[in-house]
Formats: C-alpha cells, sequence, structure tokens
C-alpha cells in the first residue's frame, strides 16, 4: 500500500469504478448524471492537488481522500473508493488519524465530514476516525431532496471552550 498526492487520472479512474454508495453520495451533490461525468468533475477539481491523496494496492488506485482547508483552521474531509477499499483500510485509516493529530497540532480545531443519510458502513468509518455525528438528517441537502448528516472532530480547545 503506498498514499501519495493524486493525480487528475488517478481520481478519474476512482471515480470510475466507485463504490455504488460513493457515486449515489457524490451525484446527490453534483452537477453530473453519469459515472463518466462525475469522473471528470471530480479529476477537474481535485486531481493534482496538494491536500487531495490516492491509496494504492498493488494493482493501481484504490481510493481518493482530502483534506480541504475551507476557512482558517476548519477541514473538510473528501473520500471515496473502489470495492477494493477493505485490502487497504486499516494501513489508510491510520494514515489519516496521524494525519488529524498533525493538522490539530498545528491549529486545526474542527473536522468536517458530510455523508447521505443512511450510509451505515462510511458512517462507522467516520466514527472510527474520531467524527461524531452533529446533526440529524439535514432533509433535502442533496440535489434531488437526498438527506445528508454532519459529522465533526473537534479539538481538545473547542470542546472545552475557555470562558
Amino acid at each position: 500500500m503506498k498514499i501519495e498526492r493524486a493525480t487528475a487520472d488517478a481520481v478519474r479512474y476512482v471515480a470510475l469504478n466507485m463504490r455504488d454508495r460513493d457515486f449515489a453520495e457524490f451525484s446527490a451533490v453534483s452537477p453530473a448524471d453519469t459515472r463518466e461525468q462525475l469522473a471528470g468533475v471530480l479529476a477537474r477539481s481535485y486531481g493534482g492537488r496538494d491536500d487531495v491523496m490516492c491509496g494504492y494496492d498493488g494493482s493501481g488506485p484504490v481510493c481518493i481522500g482530502g483534506t480541504l482547508e475551507m476557512w482558517p483552521n476548519v477541514i473538510t474531509l473528501l473520500f471515496f473508493a473502489t470495492d477494493d477499499f477493505p485490502k487497504i483500510a486499516l494501513p489508510v485509516t491510520r494514515f489519516i488519524r496521524g494525519l488529524f493529530k498533525r493538522y490539530e497540532a498545528a491549529g486545526v480545531h474542527r473536522i468536517q465530514a458530510i455523508s447521505l443519510a443512511g450510509y451505515d458502513k462510511t458512517h462507522q468509518w467516520l466514527g472510527a476516525l474520531g467524527l461524531r455525528p452533529e446533526t440529524g438528517p439535514m432533509k433535502g441537502y442533496g440535489r434531488h431532496g437526498e438527506d445528508f448528516i454532519q459529522f465533526s472532530r473537534l479539538s481538545d480547545d473547542v470542546r472545552s471552550p475557555r470562558a
């Protein structure tokens, strides 16, 4: 298993082969209707960025993950994978946990993600990364009315603010 900066080609490959539930989630918040369209949107948006990585197994790209700083000290997660993700899930999870610790040491106080309501496997994995649901279903969040749930991980400073 290796992790390196995601190229547009790697993003496109993983997007074209992403898990069906990942496609449902990403297409709900994208103007794309097909896997090919979505792969193009994601490759243009995230290929070659310093904050987007690709996880590889011995045969090729398996997952794309991003830690996008949407505003100072707040990271929004991006993640999608092929059905081969279980092969590298444990080392990728360890890598991400270590990355979160480095971000928090550098001053990041919030790491957040949204996920399609009912995507229980992903919600469990977000929990393993230390994110907790902070909303119930956000009704009508997706372009066709799909519900999403917001998850977050807060630094100790935010969980216990100083008066």
